[in-house]
Order: structure tokens, then C-alpha cells, then sequence
């Protein structure tokens, strides 16, 4: 630390599902990497989940929906019980800078905790960063909460920033000059060797106890694909990064030593994308004689029959399938370049293997037909997954669904980013798709009283 003076560093991950009478306890991971560099370099460093709450039981899909309404009530009213303890949170840390995590959905969510943070002390430092400010920086700057906006992977931005670094010199920024002007910095390059990053701070946690699922994994960073309803393309521009086998499994037996940690979740968009490598991954969990299970989130074309058996003895319990439509139209239009006969599949290979399936299911395309997403339904019931996830189209910005709705003239439902996310009732383009259709959807999760996850 010579030459530099030592910050109290606060990154917060705002309320979310507590607002839909819900939680979230993982790990958010954006965040537990910056705090294990910041810390490192020399600085004190918690981590706030102001969406953590002592339950292991979340809610249903359908409680969710049916707390649509509460979750824009809480969001207009800052006196609520759940924004004064964040206050209070906060004020007890006495933090020199705050670091928000941001995406579309939390937009307003982050903005009230930023408020909160200036009325606090307006000399706190306040950083945002996350998808949606990397995608829209300039919008997202002229909140006046926010005094820093980091674009990208924010692990040495930030870090810059709490090195006191100018702001003219640090790459992946965005701000305010003293002639009111918005700068955006050249874009920071990607952090190209990801072994060479501690592992995400688990220990850093404020506020937590027994409940904290610390089996968050991340393996490696971007996306090669073209699905025209994710803005991964804006956030990582299609480059994709790879930590070795030997890293990952390292941190898997780190964590279950410190933590006693049995559970994993592998947190990639698409865990098999490289075969060769997740089975060499798979190999040395199985060489370790770990006893744990895990989960991942996959494609259905990305996986054989060799990989599936050595998945599932390496303790993998669960895939999450890329299903999205059982429209082939629709299906095309995603330009996920995936069948219903690939779909059918890879479900049915996991089942072969002894491996558990959930399908993602999304309904709610411009131009989708009711017929169409009542194709999606019966679809759903011809693979016969163990689990369904219903997502209804949220038009994120820096989606090609986004670019196409604006460019068309299609008017969004809402204007408000709080209303961008998978379980909002207000964003539903397609005309002929109602609550009704949404409720067969949700029918999917439950069957002899068994919540579907």
C-alpha cells in the first residue's frame, strides 16, 4: 500500500427477489471476484447481498408472480422497512467507496440503493457496473447516485478506481467530466488468463450465516452464440475465456474444505461448450473422490453420450436445458440454431445417464401466436422433463429482440427498466398471449404437489 491510502470498500448486490417475497443466497460472483482483487491489493473489503435472507426455501415461480404487484410498491417507497435496513447497513460500515451490481431488471432496484448511499454521505464514491450499465453506460451515468460507471469485466477498473487512479486514465469507465460532458474511456481489454484471478471471496460476506450457498462456480466468461434474446454478444463481443480443469477443481476443493460445502453450481452459460475440456474437469473431480453433487446450465447441442456418464459420476445431479421454445418458428427466429429433435435428445440422454433435467421455457416472442406458445406447452410435456423454468421475453437492451422491437416501431408495454425480467406480467409483446396461457405455463411446475424448479 505504499503511496496509496487504504479504503473501506462496500460492494452491494441490490434487492431483487426480496422485494417478491423471496431471496437470493448465492454467491454473486461479479462481485466476490472484485472483492478477492481489491482485497488482495491491500484494501478492506465486505460484500453486501442486500437480497439475502436466513432461508433455504425460495419461492415458486408462481408466488413470484403473484408478488408481481408488491415488488412495484416496494420499489416506490423508500421508507420501507427493507430500504431503511440497507440504510442502516450501510451507515454501520462507514464506506469510503460502494460498488453496485446492475442488471436491467435491478436498474431501479440499484438506483434507490445509490440515493440511499449519497443521503448517507454524499463524498461516498459510488460505482455502478454489471450488463445493463455496460450496455447503455451513458443513460446509466446520468443517474446523479452514481459518480463511476464500469463497463465490462470490472475486476481492475474498479480496483483503479479505489487506487485513486484519475478517472482520464482508467480504462472501462465511464463518467461525468467537470464540463458536464460524458466520457466514455477506451474499452479495458479481457482479462485473457483467467487462472491468474484469486478465487471469488467467499469470507467477505456481511450479514450471513448457515443459509449462504457457496457452491457458485464460474469456469469460464463469454459466449460465441447468436441467440437473438441475450445481450451477452454486447457484454463479452462473442470472446471466450477458459479457466484450466485444474483451476476449477481447485477452488471446488477449497471451498468444500473451508465451507463444508457439498453443492455446486457450475454458473456458465453453457458448461459443455468445450466437451473436451468439461471432461477433463469431470475426470479430476471423479481422480479427487470429492463427495459432492452439482448442477449446470447447458445447450442440448453441446453434449455425447461419453460426457454425459462422466458427468453424472462426477456427482452431476442436474442439467439445465436451453429448451426456450417447441415452435420451430419461433425456435428460428432465436437464432439459437438448435431442433426439437436435438432438444428431445439431450433430454433424453441425461435420462440415460441417470442425470436430472430442468427446461427452460420462454413464451412471449413478438409475433408468437397463441397456437404457437400452446405448441411450447404440449412440447414441454413430450420431453418429459423432471423440471420446468418459465420465463416470459423480457427485451433486455443489447438483445437483438431489443434493436428489432425499436426498430420496428413495436411499443414496449413499459418504458421502465424495473420492468425487464423473466417474471415480469408487464412485458408480454406478443398480443394473443394472456394470464391465463402464463398460468398453464406455470402449471408445468406442479405436479402431485411437487414445486418444479
Amino acid at each position: 500500500m505504499a503511496g496509496k491510502i487504504k479504503k473501506r470498500v462496500l460492494l452491494i448486490n441490490p434487492p431483487f427477489y426480496k422485494l417478491m417475497n423471496s431471496h437470493f443466497n448465492g454467491l454473486t460472483l461479479g462481485l466476490s471476484y472484485i472483492a478477492a482483487v481489491v482485497s488482495k491489493n491491500g484494501h478492506e473489503v465486505k460484500i453486501y447481498n442486500a437480497d439475502y435472507k436466513s432461508d433455504k426455501k425460495y419461492a415458486d415461480l408462481r408466488k413470484i408472480f403473484e408478488e408481481y404487484d408488491n415488488y412495484k410498491k416496494i420499489l416506490s417507497d423508500l421508507k420501507h422497512p427493507l430500504w431503511l435496513e440497507i440504510k442502516e447497513n450501510i451507515k454501520r460500515y462507514s464506506p469510503d467507496v460502494v460498488g453496485i451490481t446492475m442488471l436491467t431488471g435491478t436498474y431501479k432496484s440499484a438506483v434507490n440503493v445509490g440515493r440511499i448511499v449519497k443521503e448517507i454521505n454524499k463524498d461516498i464514491t459510488m460505482v455502478v457496473g454489471g450488463t445493463h450499465p455496460t450496455v447503455l453506460p451513458e443513460e446509466t451515468i446520468k443517474n446523479k447516485c452514481f459518480d463511476y460507471v464500469v463497463r465490462g469485466e470490472g475486476e481492475y477498473t474498479f480496483l483503479d478506481i479505489v487506487n485513486g487512479k484519475k478517472p482520464e486514465n482508467i480504462k472501462g469507465l465511464t463518467y461525468i467530466n467537470k464540463d458536464k460532458q460524458v466520457v466514455n474511456n477506451p474499452d479495458r481489454e479481457f482479462i485473457e488468463d483467467l487462472d491468474s484471478l484469486p478465487f471469488p471471496s467467499r469470507e467477505l460476506y456481511l450479514n450471513i450465516d448457515h443459509h449462504m450457498d457457496y457452491g457458485y462456480i464460474m469456469t469460464g466468461r463469454g459466449c460465441p452464440f447468436e441467440c437473438t434474446f441475450c445481450a451477452s454478444k454486447k457484454m463479452w463481443k462473442k470472446h471466450t475465456r477458459f479457466r484450466s480443469p485444474q483451476n476449477v477443481v481447485k477452488e471446488v476443493k477449497e471451498t468444500n474444505k473451508k465451507f463444508g460445502t457439498t453443492f455446486f453450481y457450475f454458473v456458465d452459460d453453457t458448461f459443455t461448450m468445450n466437451k473436451k475440456r468439461s471432461k477433463e474437469i469431470c475426470k479430476l473431480l471423479i481422480k479427487n473422490n470429492l463427495d459432492i453433487t452439482w448442477i449446470c446450465d447447458t445447450r442440448v447441442d453441446t453434449l455425447d453420450e461419453e460426457l454425459a456418464y462422466l458427468m453424472k459420476k462426477a456427482g452431476c445431479v442436474r442439467v439445465k436445458l436451453g429448451v426456450e421454445s417447441g415452435c420451430e418458428r419461433i425456435l428460428k427466429m432465436t437464432k439459437k440454431n438448435i431442433t426439437k429433435k436435438q432438444i428431445k435428445n439431450a433430454v433424453s440422454l441425461m435420462k440415460k445417464a441417470g442425470i436430472e433435467t430442468t427446461a427452460y421455457l420462454m413464451i412471449g416472442f413478438p409475433t408468437e401466436t397463441k397456437n404457437e406458445a400452446q405448441e411450447t406447452l404440449a412440447f414441454a410435456g413430450e420431453i418429459d422433463s423432471d423440471y420446468y423454468s418459465l420465463s416470459i421475453l423480457a427485451p433486455y437492451p443489447g438483445t437483438e429482440i431489443y434493436d428489432d422491437v425499436i426498430k420496428n416501431g413495436i411499443k414496449l408495454p413499459k418504458k421502465h427498466w424495473e420492468y425487464f425480467f423473466h417474471q415480469s406480467k408487464d412485458m408480454i409483446l406478443a398480443d394473443n398471449i394472456d394470464e391465463k396461457l402464463v398460468d398453464k405455463c406455470l402449471a408445468l411446475n406442479e405436479i402431485n404437489g411437487k414445486i418444479r424448479k
